[in-house]
């Protein structure tokens, strides 16, 4: 069975490999970052997420995932969510039993709603089968699918017939197809639509 790109860079990472290090935390510090920052204050939220790559980097050879790389890392960053609100609860009774169980259950609502984990991850997969496309082909589904322009304007933007641009949209969904055969692919296109 073929190894996704994800379980080779993680592979990589575990062994020490730091350019493999600085590829995850590229991929994954903006998502972190905007999650925490929906519950506590910037400096904050940067300093969970920096605990959060430490933490990632000092445990790399114990670590072992069960599930997404990416669901990991957000429980790592609602932890220190949910640490810092149980210290306020203590800290002159800033938050009231009712506050701190509210902010508990926001913070669980958003790590497993669509709006989040599922969200990233799937928006990961779709930029990397985008860039596993040819330019041109690339470029229409994107027009397509996220611009929402037809193919008749699509045509005409780029000059090309709309059979051609037909042909286009028709390859790149067979690629995505493939990608993504993991998911029901009517399900798929769904979340293609929304995003």
């Amino acid at each position: 069975m073929k190894l996704n790109l994800e379980s080779i860079l993680f592979r990589k990472f575990k062994e020490g490999d730091y350019s493999a290090f600085n590829q995850i935390f590229s991929k994954y510090y903006q998502p972190l970052f905007l999650f925490a920052r929906k519950f506590v204050e910037e400096d904050l939220a940067k300093d969970f997420v920096q605990d959060c790559f430490y933490e990632l980097w000092k445990n790399r050879k114990r670590i072992e995932l069960k599930t997404t790389l990416s669901a990991y890392l957000f429980s790592i960053v609602k932890n220190r969510c949910y640490k810092h609100f149980e210290k306020e609860r203590f800290r002159a009774g800033k938050l009231s039993e009712i506050e701190f169980q509210l902010k508990q259950e926001e913070i669980s609502y958003f790590l497993h709603s669509e709006k989040s984990i599922l969200e990233f991850e799937i928006r990961d997969r779709i930029q990397n089968t985008l860039e596993k496309l040819p330019p041109k082909c690339a470029q229409i589904f994107h027009d397509s699918r996220f611009n929402g322009l037809s193919n008749k304007e699509i045509a005409q933007k780029y000059d090309l017939s709309i059979k051609t641009v037909e042909k286009h949209i028709s390859k790149a969904l067979k690629i995505f197809h493939k990608e993504f055969k993991d998911l029901n692919f009517s399900c798929f296109l769904l979340i293609l639509k929304n995003n």
